[in-house]
């Protein structure tokens, strides 16, 4: 079965599914802040535009949940994100959005043996991106700017894969839940980061 395992091999997560549900570019603000606040304190160096890839949540089996800590940039929070507090990588990200069908990680942050030759379904929040355009993105990927716009949000939720992989599952979770490791794991951390404020 696949995993997704923290950088030093303490903390481990084993998927009922190998293959994501969809894949993104994001270039929002708080997941490149999530990415630097966890490289400064021994994570792997972020991109400025990562790829995520988004699981079903139904998780088979977890390995060093001692090690594990939930994270918020700041209160109130959308996005919750669960760190090896070992070597900082990022196992996961929930999101209200995401209604427990699916959660998030970044193959560049973590080891995985995951299949990760998903095609990325659009980029998203393009007006934060800190460079004036991000270099090799296909042509044919839909560019979003601005997610509080409800037109750039209403096509982005029409993508197939997207509507998809937000959709309730018709089978329910065998395993434990995203959502269900975080509120394993106690109380959740607030960082109180400043928005788009990067650690030195």
């Amino acid at each position: 079965m696949p995993v997704i395992e923290c950088g030093c091999g303490h903390c481990k997560l084993t998927l009922a599914e190998d293959r994501p549900r969809m894949s993104l570019y994001c270039a929002c603000k708080d997941c490149r802040q999530a990415l630097k606040w966890a490289a400064k304190r021994g994570g792997k160096t972020p991109v400025d535009l990562p790829q995520p890839m988004y699981m079903r949540s139904d998780i088979s089996a977890v390995e060093g949940q001692d090690s594990m800590r939930a994270f918020q940039l700041r209160a109130p929070a959308r996005s919750t994100r669960v760190f090896c507090t070992k070597c900082y990588s990022i196992l996961g990200v929930d999101h209200p959005a995401y209604a427990g069908n699916v959660f998030m990680f970044f193959p560049d942050h973590c080891e995985t043996d995951v299949d990760l030759s998903i095609k990325p379904s659009a980029l998203i929040h393009m007006e934060s991106y800190p460079g004036a355009a991000p270099p090799d993105i296909p042509d044919d990927i839909p560019v979003y700017q601005n997610w509080d716009d409800p037109k750039d949000r209403e096509a982005y939720l029409k993508i197939p894969d997207i509507a998809a992989a937000f959709r309730a599952p018709e089978i329910p979770a065998l395993g434990q839940t995203f959502k269900g490791l975080i509120d394993a794991l106690g109380e959740i951390e607030v960082l109180n980061l400043e928005i788009g404020a990067y650690p030195d």
